[in-house]
């Protein structure tokens, strides 16, 4: 008995111990986690940490230095591009690592090894829309280049000399929560990086939504959906003489192109109003006679934050900017010559094809089998299972959706995408380019290798010139040709040649002193190629509006403009829906009477900005589900409020009954707002910011912020300005920025959120540039990094 007393108590821990260092489920093993010395308490960072650090890298062909100031931004210093990009690799992995693994295992649907089975559907989604494939078939393009081969392998190496020195006490916190450790960093990581950008900007299409909503409204269709508002105004100014095309429009192949498709449903109705803005003014506007050029691209908001911040150095380049962790090179920024920022173009690059398939092997295409070629893809799971599909590759593109994995909307044949994001193309090499120009001919020679996602670049430089592209590879469509669902058997439907890079629509220097973009229109009726495409207008009337009565122009006006929260929609459709209401038994409500106050600002504490828009919401879903019958055809996706704006406020009667949908929307909408337990405009669309994880202690939600999509600041719920950027392109160039986050990944640090007061209030940093001419001050360096070879 007393051997069992003794022995009893040491088999107890023994299995406490076992226990505590094996995950159960989604529980991480609690005794590594919790352990005092190596858990998640070394990940506290003190607040006077010291990051002055000596390192020895065998690596590096020379010795590289790297300062950082008071933000914890690094200045890296070398003399080659191999050692320049290795350093900006370790410092990614050094303060972003666990954000880099995520994005990319998002990328290629690897989410499953973390998180399981439930991530499964979403897994195949990727691996069927061929993001794999398309970040392979890029891989291939960038490797062959010699430069963009040097810089991947250096950030390659950067990364994993990081991450081979780590023991589990330094791991980020968010590998010891969900009991994981980092993998190798690859080659095609950086590459499934940018084409998870790629697809977040190209990745809603309307194609199937438009075929059933032909089918469904006839005639009416292109009345309610037109290709284009009449009263945008296009990226590229009206009025802008386009040189001749070198390749003939085709015209419309006459038969059977478009598919019939059977549908349960429409695509949920989603909100437009996502995007960016940017714009450069020409220095007969400015006061110092200086151009200056802003961009706010507006993504996704998340801890850690999107971009991180750094400047690169060597003979070659000297470039300030905003980076992307996991891959080389600064995105959007500056140099000492000139500056660049993007908005998403969102020009039509995605189509989907039905398929007729003749069996397992084999489809149909002008009357003749076609064998499929065929992808197994193997998703691995948590535990060490693993899930195989197989994907089959056709002339139009892989097959996303077949009886194995349905379209969500009902769509009974297989469907096939084509996108442009499949094709070989090396978009690095735009960056790399970009970094070094000296100069608009070098600006446009470098922007010319950006195939996939679309962009608008806007461009300005030190001699005073301003300009802007609608950048990406295209092809040369006929009318109507991916803007719906096309029938995939016939060859008549296929893609056909590109369109010449250099015959993209762009401005350089144009009359009236500015240039602008916010995801509008791209061109006039005049450009000579067709093209369909998701724009919205709102924002950018109320930034061309702005621009065009601004003289001596400042830095400070600029940055006003980028805080803008007028909203343009209630300056429109208010005062009607307000005149409508007259003598009915709303119009003294006091709701109403507050909004015969308000000046059409989505000001944070607003509570009229509240009222207007949960009535106008609820208005604008009504009219077209009741009104028009929407709903009573299973349709969920409306006219664009631009669209719906545009009929509202004409000359010709709306709807009949419009009265009697007003007081209807507006009473629905009070009893949504009294029931409101603080009506300001921040606490209701709660715009937040969440780590990677949605865990809420990392997390910042009702962020005290005004504005909207379709407003200049538009700042959503999860959306917003991500990175802010102004910069007075002097001989040595005036820069300021601010991103909703801060440099460091890790949340136990005090860098980790350190920008997002100043970014919800709408300030600004100077951002330490260091000129080729100059060298930094002595304040401005805060900690070193001295890496000898």
């Amino acid at each position: 008995m007393r051997i069992v007393k003794a022995i009893l108590p040491l088999v107890c821990t023994t299995i406490i111990v076992w226990l505590l260092n094996k995950p159960i489920g989604s529980i991480p093993a609690l005794g590594k986690l919790l352990d005092p010395v190596s858990g998640f308490w070394a990940n506290a960072e003190c607040t006077d940490k010291d990051f002055n650090s000596t390192f020895e890298f065998v690596e590096l062909n020379d010795d590289v230095s790297v300062w950082f100031d008071e933000r914890l931004v690094p200045h890296i210093n070398a003399t080659n591009d191999y050692d320049l990009y290795f350093l900006q690799g370790y410092l990614h992995a050094y303060f972003r690592l666990f954000q880099m693994d995520l994005q990319t295992r998002a990328a290629s649907g690897d989410v499953c090894e973390l998180l399981g089975d439930k991530a499964l559907n979403y897994a195949r989604g990727q691996r069927r829309k061929g993001m794999v494939y398309g970040a392979e078939q890029s891989l291939q393009k960038m490797e062959a280049n010699p430069n963009t081969k040097t810089a991947l392998d250096a950030y390659k190496d950067g990364v994993n000399k990081y991450i081979n020195s780590l023991v589990f006490k330094d791991y980020p916190l968010e590998y010891k929560l969900m009991g994981f450790e980092p993998s190798e960093w690859k080659n095609i990581n950086t590459a499934l990086l940018l084409k998870y950008m790629a697809d977040d900007l190209t990745g809603k299409v309307d194609d199937i939504s438009y075929s059933y909503l032909r089918k469904v409204l006839g005639e009416e269709f292109e009345f309610l959906f037109p290709d284009r508002i009449n009263a945008s105004t296009p990226v590229i100014p009206r009025g802008t003489k386009y040189d001749a095309p070198t390749i003939e429009q085709p015209l419309v192949p006459e038969g059977d192109i478009w598919a019939d498709l059977q549908l349960a449903n429409t695509n949920e109705n989603i909100e437009k109003g996502k995007g960016s803005n940017n714009w450069a003014v020409a220095p007969q506007r400015t006061k110092n006679g200086h151009a200056i050029l802003c961009n706010d691209p507006h993504l996704s908001l998340n801890l850690p934050a999107l971009w991180f911040e750094v400047q690169l150095h060597t003979n070659s380049v000297n470039a300030y900017g905003v980076s992307l962790p996991g891959a080389p090179g600064i995105i959007i920024g500056f140099n000492d010559s000139l500056s660049w920022g993007f908005t998403n173009n969102y020009r039509d690059v995605k189509d989907y094809y039905t398929i007729k398939e003749l069996d397992n092997d084999n489809y149909e295409l002008d009357g003749k089998p076609m064998k499929y070629q065929k992808r197994v893809e193997v998703i691995k799971l948590k535990g060490g299972k693993e899930f195989v599909d197989t994907v089959k590759y056709t002339i139009h593109g892989p097959v996303m959706y077949d009886a194995n994995y349905k379209e969500p909307h009902g769509v009974q044949q297989p469907l096939a995408m084509k996108w442009m994001g499949h094709k070989p193309s090396n978009e690095l090499l735009a960056v790399y380019k970009l970094n070094r120009a000296d100069n608009y001919d070098e600006f446009v020679d470098a922007i010319g290798n950006f195939t996939c996602p679309a962009q608008n670049f806007i461009f300005s430089d030190t001699k005073g010139n301003i300009a802007l592209w609608g950048q990406g590879q295209y092809i040369n469509k006929w009318k109507d040709q991916g803007r719906f669902v096309m029938n995939g058997a016939t060859s008549k439907t296929l893609w056909g040649a590109e369109i010449p890079v250099r015959e993209n629509p762009h401005a350089l220097n144009p009359e009236q002193g500015y240039l602008s973009s916010a995801n509008q229109t791209v061109t006039d009726s005049t450009y000579p190629y067709y093209y369909n495409g998701d724009f919205v207008e709102f924002r950018a009337w109320r930034i061309n509006k702005a621009l065009d009565s601004m003289y001596y122009v400042t830095v400070k006006d600029l940055q006003q403009l980028q805080r803008d929260v007028h909203s343009v929609l209630a300056e429109q459709v208010l005062p009607t829906m307000l005149s409508y209401i007259k003598t009915t038994e709303i119009e003294t409500h006091e709701y109403i009477k507050e909004l015969n106050g308000w000046d059409y600002k989505m000001d944070a504490g607003s509570r009229s900005a509240t009222t207007f828009h949960l009535w106008w919401n609820t208005f604008y879903k009504e009219i077209w589900e009741e009104g028009f019958g929407f709903a009573k055809e299973k349709i969920v996706f409306y006219p664009s409020q631009e669209r719906t704006a545009e009929l509202f406020v004409g000359d010709s009667v709306f709807y009949q009954h419009v009265q009697d949908v007003l007081v209807l929307s507006f009473k629905n909408a009070a009893d949504s707002i009294s029931s409101l337990e603080n009506r300001a405009w921040y606490k209701v669309k709660n715009t937040s910011i969440n780590h990677l994880t949605k865990l809420a202690p990392f997390s910042y939600t009702s962020i005290n912020v005004g504005g909207w999509g379709n407003t200049v600041n538009a700042m959503k719920g999860n959306h917003g300005p991500s990175w802010r950027m102004v910069v007075e392109m002097a001989d040595e160039p005036q820069a300021y920025g601010v991103y909703p986050g801060g440099q460091s990944g890790n949340p136990g640090s005090k860098y980790y959120g350190t920008f997002i007061d100043k970014w919800s209030k709408g300030e600004y940093y100077n951002l330490s540039f260091i000129s080729n001419s100059s060298q930094p001050k002595e304040e401005q360096v805060v900690f070193k990094w001295k890496c000898k070879k």
